[in-house]
C-alpha cells in the first residue's frame, strides 16, 4: 500500500485567500505534501492552473454556498449552483454531474471574538447522494474553541496545538449514523486555508500561513500502486481514492501520519486484504490490523459507531466476530500527558 499526504479545502486569490495557486503549491511542496485541492468560493477560475507544480498535484474544485450548507464539489467540469434553502437539491445536482461532494464543517460554531461570531454550519442534512463529509477542519475547530481574548492570544502565539483537540463529536456521530445504516460515506480532513493578512495593533500578521496549515489536518490517500507521474493519471487516482474512502485523516501537528495503515484479512474473502474504504464478505477468521508510525499510540476499533476494543502501542490486531462497519482511530500519547485525537481512518465494510 502506498500513502500520500495532501491538503483539501484551500482558498486562493480567486476568492478570499491571499496566495496565488503557484505560491500555494510551493508552500505545499515545502510542507512535504503530494497533492492539494483548491476550493475557492463559487468559482472554478483556478481550473486552468491544474497540473503538477513544484512536484505537487494541484487540483481545483469549488466551495458552494455562502451563508450555510457549504459544500465542497470536486472533479467539476463546470461550476454547479449552490442551494442554501434546499441543500439536497444541490447535492443531487453535483452527483448527477459526476462530481464528488463533501459537506464542509457541518457543525461549525464560530467565536464571539473572531469575525463577530460568524459561522457557516449545516442545518438540513442530506439523506443521500453525497460522497462524504469534512470530519475535521483545522481553522473551523480552532476558531470555535476560542472563548476568550487571552485564550486566543495564547493559542495563536504560543500553543496552537492546544486549541485543536479532535473533530466535533457531532460530526463523528453524524458520520457513524450514515455508515451504520449501510451507506458508504468518506470522511476527509481539511485546513480551510486562507492565509488571511490583517493588522493587529498596527503590526501586519498573517493568520495561519499556508505552509503552517499544510502541517496540521491532512488527508492521506491510500493506493495499491504508486501515484502516476502524469497529471491525468494522478488526478484519477486521487479522486478514485476519495470516492471510495481509501484515505485517513491525520493531525500532523502532533506527529506525522505517514506509515499508518488499517487493513482486514483472513479466510477466503475477495479481496484477500481489504484496506480502508473497501468491503469484505463476512466469514470466520477475519482480522483487523492497525499499524501506527510511533509506539506512543493508543489504537481504538469502532464498530457501527461504538468502541469495541482499544490497545496502546504501535500495532493492534482484532478478530472480527460479526459483520459490521469497522473503523480505526489512533490517539497520540505525549510524554506524561493524556492521549490526544490524532488519526481517523475510513471504515472497512464487512457485509453479510
Amino acid at each position: 500500500m502506498f500513502t500520500y499526504a495532501g491538503n483539501i479545502h484551500i482558498h486562493s486569490l480567486y476568492s478570499d485567500g491571499s496566495g496565488t495557486i503557484e505560491e500555494i503549491a510551493a508552500s505545499a511542496a515545502a510542507a512535504g505534501l503530494s497533492y492539494i485541492i483548491i476550493t475557492d468560493h463559487d468559482t472554478l477560475d483556478g481550473l486552468p492552473e491544474e497540473g503538477i507544480r513544484h512536484g505537487v498535484v494541484v487540483l481545483v474544485g469549488a466551495e458552494l454556498n455562502r451563508e450555510s450548507h457549504h459544500y465542497l464539489a470536486l472533479n467539476l467540469e463546470q461550476l454547479a449552483a449552490g442551494n442554501e434553502i434546499n441543500p439536497q437539491e444541490m447535492v443531487d445536482r453535483v452527483r448527477q454531474s459526476g462530481a464528488l461532494g463533501f459537506m464542509a464543517h457541518p457543525f461549525e460554531k464560530g467565536s464571539p471574538y473572531i469575525d463577530r461570531g460568524k459561522s457557516y454550519p449545516w442545518f438540513r442534512f442530506p439523506r443521500d447522494g453525497f460522497t462524504g463529509l469534512e470530519l475535521w477542519n483545522y481553522t473551523s475547530t480552532w476558531r470555535g474553541r476560542v472563548t476568550s481574548v487571552l485564550r486566543a492570544v495564547y493559542w495563536f502565539f504560543f500553543n496552537r496545538k492546544a486549541a485543536v483537540d479532535g473533530p466535533p463529536r457531532e460530526a463523528l456521530a453524524l458520520w457513524d449514523s450514515y455508515t451504520s445504516r449501510g451507506m458508504r460515506v468518506t470522511a476527509i480532513g481539511g485546513s480551510d486555508a486562507h492565509a488571511a493578512r490583517v493588522r493587529i495593533a498596527l503590526i501586519p500578521v498573517e493568520i495561519f500561513p499556508y505552509r503552517f496549515l499544510f502541517c496540521t489536518v491532512n488527508t492521506y490517500l491510500c493506493f495499491r500502486e504508486e501515484m502516476s507521474d502524469h497529471f491525468t493519471g494522478a488526478r484519477e487516482q486521487i479522486y478514485d481514492a476519495l470516492r471510495e474512502g481509501r484515505c485517513y485523516i491525520s493531525f500532523d501537528q502532533l506527529h506525522s501520519g505517514k506509515g499508518f495503515s488499517f487493513t482486514a484479512s483472513g479466510g477466503s474473502s475477495t479481496p484477500a486484504v481489504a484496506m480502508m474504504g473497501e468491503e469484505m464478505t463476512w466469514q470466520e477468521g477475519i482480522d483487523l490490523l492497525v499499524r501506527c508510525p510511533t509506539p506512543r499510540s493508543e489504537i481504538r476499533i469502532i464498530k457501527n459507531g461504538r468502541l469495541v476494543y482499544r490497545q496502546s502501542g504501535p500495532e493492534l490486531k482484532y478478530r472480527v466476530t460479526a459483520s459490521g462497519v469497522y473503523r480505526a482511530e489512533a490517539y497520540y500519547i505525549p510524554c506524561g500527558r493524556r492521549p490526544r485525537p490524532w488519526i481517523y481512518a475510513n471504515p472497512i465494510y464487512i457485509r453479510d
